[in-house]
């Protein structure tokens, strides 16, 4: 479910690893709900054969029952766990982790440093990836004793579609923002659709960072602001340790946890000091 360029650079990834090898990677994308019985979870056809495949490698949305349905049928796997929706005692082992929170917790730092003091987040917060990503905005926010401003209401709609309505909203808020943390790269976009149809400059009225480093998004002009999570060594490091998991079946990984970068681009810029709420409240209808 959901899958981006992102996982599939992650998976071109485990590729490589598993062919150094002797491995092949079959990928399959699988969708079923969080909310089935252990029991009624439906696996693909290549993992209900037993020994067709020695492990899985799960990347994208995944639920608690369908790494029981693995274990109950003691298929080895192991799990890039950032958007894992379930309880965390699940994930102490045989996961890796890219530090999502930290790094949305540095880019608003970033920004807060930059001169911006009212900066807004964007992000669908019922989702735990979004949870966690602004509890970061929140304490670098708070830490510098500044008000949160956010968009994060649990709208059913596309990421990119969130994103522009999110700032169309933001523009019309009294506590008009400077600058906009979003969730991922694909609400960054959707914000600067927005931007760019209010006439708002970015970075001159509006800084802006995403998350994600998402190639599909380098055609933005000025170059988006975004944070990298280094799929290359996710995937080598995921694969690694199902790799080690596959010739010890008794052992289990302790789940490992990797910083991500900040990659400053031309999006953001330092807090003019010229600039008026009113100035940009102009180029409003």
């Amino acid at each position: 479910q959901y899958v981006t360029a992102m996982h599939m650079r992650l998976l071109v990834s485990c590729e490589r690893t598993l062919r150094d090898h002797g491995y092949d990677l079959i990928f399959a994308r699988h969708e079923y709900s969080g909310s089935l019985r252990t029991s009624e979870v439906p696996l693909p056809r290549m993992l209900e054969q037993t020994g067709a495949v020695d492990g899985v490698l799960l990347a994208g949305v995944h639920h608690h029952n369908l790494l029981q349905a693995l274990q109950k049928r003691h298929i080895l796997y192991s799990l890039v766990a950032n958007n894992f929706e379930g309880p965390t005692a699940s994930l102490s082992h045989n996961c890796v982790f890219y530090d999502d929170r930290g790094a949305i917790e540095e880019a608003t730092s970033y920004l807060i440093r930059l001169g911006h003091r009212r900066i807004a987040f964007v992000g669908n917060v019922s989702l735990p990836w979004f949870q966690r990503r602004y509890q970061g905005y929140l304490q670098a926010m708070q830490e510098h004793g500044l008000e949160p401003i956010a968009v994060s209401g649990n709208w059913q709609i596309s990421n990119i579609d969130y994103g522009q309505l999110a700032t169309s909203q933001l523009l019309r808020d009294s506590r008009y923002a400077t600058a906009i943390v979003a969730g991922n790269d694909e609400l960054a976009a959707g914000a600067w659709k927005e931007l760019i149809k209010r006439k708002v400059a970015i970075p001159k009225e509006m800084s802006l960072i995403g998350m994600g480093d998402r190639a599909e998004f380098a055609i933005l002009e000025p170059a988006l602001t975004s944070i990298s999570v280094f799929e290359d060594q996710l995937g080598e490091r995921l694969t690694s340790m199902l790799l080690s998991r596959i010739r010890d079946h008794k052992h289990l990984p302790v789940s490992e946890t990797y910083p991500c970068k900040l990659l400053e681009r031309a999006s953001c810029a330092p807090l003019a000091e010229v600039r008026t709420l009113q100035e940009v409240k102009r180029k409003l209808p």
